[in-house]
């Protein structure tokens, strides 16, 4: 993924339709990003971002949130440049670094130029605001002295360009012929073409320079040194006909998907090389720049939700679990209750036996019937009667203790069992189901509820109803699969029909699967516990046994969780899941 200069240069020239333009509103939503508002056709938003790592210019119609206070480079553009006309926008070459040049009035009605420089160099990006003599009136990131001795950026400082490379811009390209451009190549022989391409021309992106490698029937890797004589005028054509494309403002953007339809990267030309299905063209830069970026952004906040839900869940199920633990040990010492009332009763009945001030005494069982002794520990600072009082209350603690302790268990096991099928359903969900996940873990008090400002107004739930997985058996039926505890639960309580067939895995977490029907034939059956089996923690296992049973037979325990049902009346099927089969099953 690369903002190359290329790609700058196709933005700027689809950045024309702004220019005498006003500039209505400076916002910054985020700590390297600012949006200007721009009065055409209703209104527009130009972002530009200096983000390391996803450091861009273009037109969006996406609005972000923005802080209550503004920050002071948002402040100082405000005043700079609210209410200025955009009269020029200027990239030298095909380099990173573009100048928006707005005209505003000052204080006394006078006219003024300002100079936005837009700098996209990686974590170097920069956003700097100058006055017409080319001082630096402030910057999105300040480069002091320390940070750098080569160029300042600092208000009241003179703005010193980036350092200029030696390269060739492709707009230029004409300048040189065949042999300038072989010379120039040789120079470079231990180098990769693909490498070599990016040093020698200005502009070029990694995509670009394997395309122009394919389009000359050459290999990316291959050394310079290595390249036949007479592939190098075909080099040169190529790289010829690009230039008269940048030249003549001919692009062609395009965007690469993988085969799940996710956006990996993008450029300016058509990429030959890559299969239609691999690539999506669209009519111009910012369309492009703003739809792979919205779809990145939205997918970085996915995965940052996703590793939070996780996080929270595997604290929890650690809490749950060590909570299980010390009432295990707990329940240890109430089961010796009984224990306690046979040394309570043996003291009692041979307390002539006992000494003061004795540790232990061993006394004769008589509910054996081999009369065996057994060791009972004393306190020694207490009387016989004393001491059998003091095991007496013990006794009754434990037993008291006991079946609380037997019901505190059952409960730690079942929400255990809840936590775990939740940490499996952030495992297979997909991205736009996270938020039915957070909102069932706000339901169930793990995670507080956000808590509205006074005075806002409650936003309505505008999520879409998650629908279970569908699928249809190689005979016809409808199979249906929950991808989270609620979704299991309305698929088996309230969606299935009675004599409707459902499945689960024993005794693992995983996903309630429903066959529609009461007649199923055991192909179908097969592949709906192939099903269950993909769609839980045994996954990866072979032999995996599914249990199925018809619907009336499964019902949810008072107080259970959601998704945590019981059952009987149930078979036991043993299947090897198989993605293959799988993918044979899925409706669209």
């Amino acid at each position: 993924m690369s903002f190359s200069g290329l790609v700058l240069a196709a933005t700027a020239h689809q950045l024309q339709t702004i220019l005498d333009k006003k500039i209505e509103r400076v916002l910054q939503p985020s700590r390297y990003e600012i949006n200007l508002l721009i009065r055409q056709e209703g209104h527009q938003r130009l972002l530009i971002s200096a983000n390391p790592m996803s450091h861009r210019l273009h037109l969006t119609d996406r609005v972000k949130e923005n802080p209550k206070t503004a920050p002071s480079f948002c402040m100082l553009l405000r005043k700079h440049l609210t209410g200025g006309k955009i009269t020029g926008i200027k990239q030298e070459g095909t380099d990173r670094v573009l100048r928006l040049y707005i005209r505003t009035r000052d204080e006394f009605d006078l006219v003024e130029e300002k100079i936005l420089v837009l700098e996209f160099m990686g974590k170097h990006s920069n956003i700097i605001l100058l006055d017409d003599r080319e001082i630096i009136l402030g910057s999105i990131r300040a480069v002091s002295p320390i940070v750098s001795r080569h160029r300042t950026v600092l208000p009241g400082k003179p703005y010193v360009p980036p350092p200029y490379q030696e390269k060739i811009n492709l707009n230029a390209f004409s300048l040189f012929s065949s042999e300038q451009l072989t010379e120039i190549f040789l120079a470079q022989g231990e180098q990769k073409l693909s490498k070599a391409l990016i040093r020698i021309f200005n502009g070029l992106d990694p995509l670009l320079a394997e395309e122009i490698a394919f389009r000359a029937s050459l290999d990316p890797a291959v050394k310079i040194k290595d390249i036949p004589p007479g592939k190098m005028e075909g080099l040169y054509m190529v790289l010829f006909s690009l230039g008269k494309a940048v030249q003549n403002n001919l692009w062609e953007p395009t965007m690469i998907v993988n085969e799940s339809g996710f956006f990996k990267d993008f450029t300016c030309q058509d990429i030959k090389s890559l299969p239609s299905t691999h690539k999506k063209s669209f009519k111009n830069m910012n369309r492009l720049l703003n739809t792979f970026f919205s779809f990145k952004e939205n997918q970085q906040k996915t995965d940052q939700l996703k590793q939070n839900l996780v996080s929270l869940v595997e604290e929890e199920i650690k809490k749950v679990r060590a909570k299980n633990e010390k009432l295990q040990l707990r329940l240890k010492s109430a089961k010796k209750a009984e224990e306690l009332r046979l040394c309570g009763d043996l003291l009692t009945s041979q307390m002539y036996l006992v000494q003061k001030g004795e540790n232990q005494v061993e006394l004769v069982n008589f509910y054996d019937p081999q009369q065996k002794k057994i060791k009972v520990p004393l306190d020694p600072k207490l009387s016989p009667g004393a001491n059998a009082q003091k095991i007496f209350q013990k006794y009754r603690k434990y037993k008291k203790a006991l079946p609380l302790l037997q019901k505190a268990l059952h409960k730690i096991s079942r929400e255990l069992s809840y936590l775990e099928g939740v940490r499996f359903s952030l495992e297979i969900v997909r991205p736009e189901d996270l938020e039915y996940i957070k909102e069932e873990l706000i339901k169930e008090g793990y995670i507080k509820k956000p808590t509205a400002r006074k005075g806002a107004a409650q936003k309505k739930e505008t999520h879409k109803k998650s629908e279970p997985l569908k699928f249809l058996s190689s005979q016809g039926l409808e199979i249906f699969v929950g991808k989270n505890n609620y979704q299991n639960e309305y698929l088996s309580l309230k969606m299935a029909g009675k004599e409707d067939l459902w499945l689960h895995v024993k005794d693992i977490p995983g996903s309630h699967v429903v066959i529609r029907g009461d007649h199923i034939p055991p192909q179908t059956l097969e592949e709906a516990a192939q099903l269950a089996a993909f769609y839980s923690k045994g996954a990866e296992s072979s032999n995996v046994p599914v249990d199925y049973t018809r619907i009336k037979h499964v019902r949810k325990p008072r107080g259970a969780k959601p998704g945590m049902v019981i059952y009987d009346h149930h078979k036991t099927i043993y299947v090897t899941p198989e993605e293959s089969a799988i993918k044979r099953l899925r409706i669209p």
